[in-house]
């Protein structure tokens, strides 16, 4: 076993809260630490825990508001391009239409047009023969 295995004996200054110790240019001020935050694995005294405490709230409020704000903007841009799909859609669907309206009309004029042809050609043929 080496020793740097060994588990690390708490010094006195354990015993303190973390943040009034770094924070207090005058050791007589550092307050004894009976608190714990598992966010950030600080010892801390009472009133500097209920001090994080709040700020992780306010931060984690803020975080919140944020994630709303930033789904609900989501979602209007989901909206937006369903509407835009079925409005390109739509487009799609109007344009074959109205192609397949001017086909199916040059159709019939062209059918209109070779019947005409013919009937002339014929009224010919009988004006000939007679």
């Amino acid at each position: 076993m080496t020793m740097n295995s060994r588990p690390r004996i708490p010094s006195l200054n354990d015993h303190y809260c973390q943040v009034c110790s770094s924070s207090s240019l005058n050791n007589n001020d550092r307050r004894l630490s009976c608190f714990s935050c598992e966010h950030c694995n600080l010892s801390m005294c009472y009133v500097c825990f209920d001090k994080h405490t709040y700020q992780l709230i306010d931060e984690y409020t803020r975080i919140q508001k944020r994630f709303s704000h930033l789904t609900h903007l989501f979602d209007d841009k989901r909206h937006l391009l369903g509407q835009f799909q079925e409005n390109c859609i739509r487009s799609i669907n109007s344009t074959f239409d109205e192609t397949f309206k001017d086909l199916e009309n040059l159709r019939r004029e062209s059918i209109n047009y070779v019947r005409n042809q013919f009937n002339d050609v014929e009224v010919s043929f009988m004006k000939i023969r007679e």
